[in-house]
């Protein structure tokens, strides 16, 4: 309890350009949010590519290029992966029963 100090808000003059993290809507109404930690894995299934995707709670899920496309998440996947674009990562091909986490 001695640590506890009143919440003071950000000041922009001592931290200038300071990013907030920026929320993805999958159109999911929840009470609690959800944010992207990271992109740890990908898989193709016959002609579409997935990815498995870290979440700031700790759950780990499958998703769609379609949810992917736009997250900061998927860049820095691509960059560790030394390609440009998604359809150079290699072609793992994983069965359901693989796609467990």
């Amino acid at each position: 309890m001695s640590l506890l100090r009143p919440h003071s808000p950000n000041n922009n003059t001592l931290l200038p350009n300071r990013r907030k993290v920026q929320l993805y809507d999958f159109g999911v109404l929840d009470k609690m949010e959800w944010y992207v930690n990271e992109i740890v894995n990908h898989c193709w299934t016959e002609r579409n590519i997935e990815f498995l995707v870290k979440w700031n709670l700790g759950d780990f899920t499958w998703e769609p290029l379609t949810n992917c496309n736009e997250l900061e998440a998927l860049n820095n996947y691509l960059m560790l992966n030394n390609v440009k674009n998604w359809q150079n990562l290699p072609k793992r091909v994983m069965v359901t029963s693989q796609r467990k986490w």
